[in-house]
């Protein structure tokens, strides 16, 4: 018995991901698959489409065995640290290999992770370009071409931190079939799109275009969809009603980008939108991205000391399993460092979960479903 970890968001799970873990499973027929997933605020600064409940239902119904939630404190961060929190949760969950998409699976993530492994970050900050920018030019620097496609990048972040770990996992890369991370349109030739895609044709209502990209279409349909067009007026509240002491504490705030963050809320049209105000705030320095990770770490109030304390003692919310998924988490019980939280009690709520929660009443204000208290894990 293989027990494999993925590291995802599922927004929305669709064909690329099934035909990933049916990847799995014909290596590996008997295997437990365990996904960490993102909750309901991304790896890059978005709201899921729908929310961590049914993207983990989603997964469990096409051959995941056990779903849980990376907190928000570990999730929505810059590729290495996202990956860093993604493997040392399925490392702790006694995984033994990790599966995860690349444009360039022929790849040696772990030998590019030994020759870019003592970088200087520091190094970046020197230079009048973002930090991505930066560390995209000494990678190449060290390995001798490119790695800035999307999920190369995130598969080179795992390599990086599955060393830090001491090589725990074996790393899998698995080629991504026909759609790329960013195709904006639907291809009528293939059953697989990117999520990007998929996202443009629900938020557009046309929803026979979509059907057969998603393995579970029927089980979607009826799901409210969110973006940051539904969290905008919140977050420019926030900017408009803080005083920049308090914004100079969120986490992720650096170089004085909370006076610029706070003048283009006040300054633009009442109607503008999320997108207008981010275009007006973009600089050198700081990428679209890095901006998006911000706004959410400002809407949901997370301090550089929620995020410390998230490091020192880290966590992991169970959002479902399978009788076969059972197995591994019995496993987890005897031998994992990192606490597995099943039910959200009003004590962690009020406690170390204090950030995710909130989080998930921001979410909730829009979905109108409860996303932590009464919540019981989904059996399958």
């Amino acid at each position: 018995m293989k027990i494999i970890g993925i590291i995802a968001e599922y927004n929305p799970f669709h064909n690329g991901h099934l035909y990933q873990i049916e990847k799995v499973k014909e290596i590996y027929p008997e295997s437990i698959i365990i996904v960490a997933m993102s909750g309901n605020f991304l790896q890059r600064g978005e709201p899921a489409i729908v929310d961590k409940w049914v993207r983990a239902r989603q997964a469990l119904l096409n051959g995941v065995d056990v779903v849980v939630e990376i907190p928000i404190a570990g999730c929505v961060q810059p590729a290495d640290r996202f990956a860093e929190n993604g493997v040392r949760i399925l490392s702790n969950m006694g995984c033994e290999e990790l599966f995860f998409g690349a444009e360039h699976a022929e790849y040696d993530f772990m030998t590019y992770a030994q020759l870019v492994q003592n970088l200087d970050s520091t190094e970046f900050s020197k230079k009048n370009i973002s930090y991505a920018e930066a560390f995209q030019e000494a990678v190449a620097a060290k390995i001798g071409h490119n790695i800035d496609s999307p999920n190369d990048v995130l598969g080179l972040a795992y390599a990086k931190a599955n060393l830090k770990f001491g090589k725990k996992l074996k790393l899998n890369p698995i080629s991504r079939n026909v759609a790329g991370y960013h195709d904006k349109s639907l291809s009528p030739d293939s059953n697989i799109a990117s999520a990007t895609a998929i996202r443009k044709v629900l938020f557009s209502k046309d929803h026979n275009l979509v059907d057969k990209y998603l393995p579970s279409y029927q089980d979607l349909r009826d799901e409210k969809y969110v973006s940051w067009d539904d969290f905008w007026p919140f977050l420019r509240y926030k900017l408009i009603s803080s005083d920049i002491d308090e914004l100079a504490n969120i986490y992720g705030m650096a170089e004085g980008i909370q006076y610029r963050m706070k003048k283009k809320a006040l300054e633009l049209k009442t109607e503008a939108t999320f997108d207008e105000w981010l275009k007006a705030v973009k600089s050198k320095r700081f990428t679209y991205t890095r901006l998006t990770r911000l706004s959410v770490a400002t809407l949901v109030g997370m301090k550089v000391n929620d995020v410390s304390l998230y490091n020192k003692f880290p966590y992991v919310h169970l959002l479902g399993f399978t009788k076969n998924g059972q197995k591994a988490l019995n496993i987890m019980k005897k031998n994992s460092e990192i606490p597995l939280l099943a039910k959200i009690s009003q004590q962690d709520k009020d406690d170390f979960y204090h950030v995710d929660y909130r989080a998930g009443k921001i979410y909730q204000s829009q979905n109108y479903k409860e996303q932590d208290l009464k919540r019981a894990p989904l059996i399958f």
